[in-house]
């Protein structure tokens, strides 16, 4: 039986913790953590998952690597127990570049979501409910940019762009209507910054040639980076209509993170 340098259990809550016990690959939405059924337990089904093997026998084993590397924080991500499998089961498509660059995206993604301003402002907005037909045209403009929760497959990445610089430049309007520093400022701020990620991260695309074709690096980065675009959008805005108590739409509620089940 092969030798297996496996995670310390603080390891393991240090990248649960670090991803906010989400899913880390970019298309999941799943919460790994939650209620149990008996009101003095919790649930917790996510997976610190190895980037090199911790064996042998295992999927991308570097043996370069030293038992030490192997067990370090550096070496893994957290994914929920069905991407875990999946990701080690067929490693052939997720090299060990890939999966740490969702593990840098979906990090630098919730550090975005949880900056004190926008943790601040969604307080104040669970207390105080200020603004309320604001926070329904934000909801409503979302609700209205299909780039956010069609299928891409379908879609031509330049539409999506226009859509999105589309959105973007309605976020900077609804801005004018409110005042600097205000809590439903900071969440527009917050939805603003996420979008310019997105483009940041597909800038050297060409985006009007580009089409869809897993074996496409660019396809594969326009891709993780849309759909770590939506993951944002959706916790983003589950916060916000949860704090106004606002019905999503069925195509947003697509977005919202899904709970975690037994």
């Amino acid at each position: 039986m092969a030798t297996r340098d496996n995670f310390s259990a603080g390891t393991k809550k240090t990248l649960a913790a670090r991803a906010a016990h989400f899913c880390s690959d970019p298309h999941c939405l799943k919460l790994t953590a939650g209620p149990h059924s008996d009101p003095n337990k919790s649930l917790t089904t996510g997976h610190a998952a190895h980037i090199h093997a911790a064996a042998a026998n295992g999927p991308r084993y570097d043996p370069n690597q030293s038992p030490s590397q192997r067990k370090a924080i550096t070496n893994g991500l957290w994914l929920c127990r069905e991407c875990g499998d999946i990701v080690d089961k067929d490693d052939s498509p997720h090299s060990a570049i890939l999966l740490r660059q969702w593990k840098v995206d979906h990090e630098a993604m919730i550090a975005e979501v949880r900056t004190k301003g926008y943790a601040d402002s969604l307080s104040l907005l669970q207390s105080r409910r200020v603004e309320p037909i604001l926070a329904k045209k934000i909801i409503g403009t979302l609700e209205d940019r299909r780039a956010l929760w069609q299928s891409f497959d379908a879609e031509f990445p330049d539409r999506v762009r226009q859509s999105l610089d589309s959105l973007r430049s309605r976020l900077v309007d609804l801005r004018y209507e409110l005042a600097d520093g205000s809590p439903l400022d900071q969440i527009l701020l917050s939805l603003t910054k996420t979008i310019h990620t997105f483009f940041n991260t597909v800038e050297t695309s060409d985006l009007t040639r580009l089409r869809c074709n897993s074996s496409d690096p660019e396809w594969c980065r326009f891709s993780d980076a849309l759909a770590m675009l939506r993951k944002a959008v959706g916790l983003q805005i589950s916060n916000l209509a949860q704090a106004y108590g606002i019905t999503l739409s069925s195509d947003l509620q697509t977005l919202v993170p899904r709970p975690v089940t037994p």
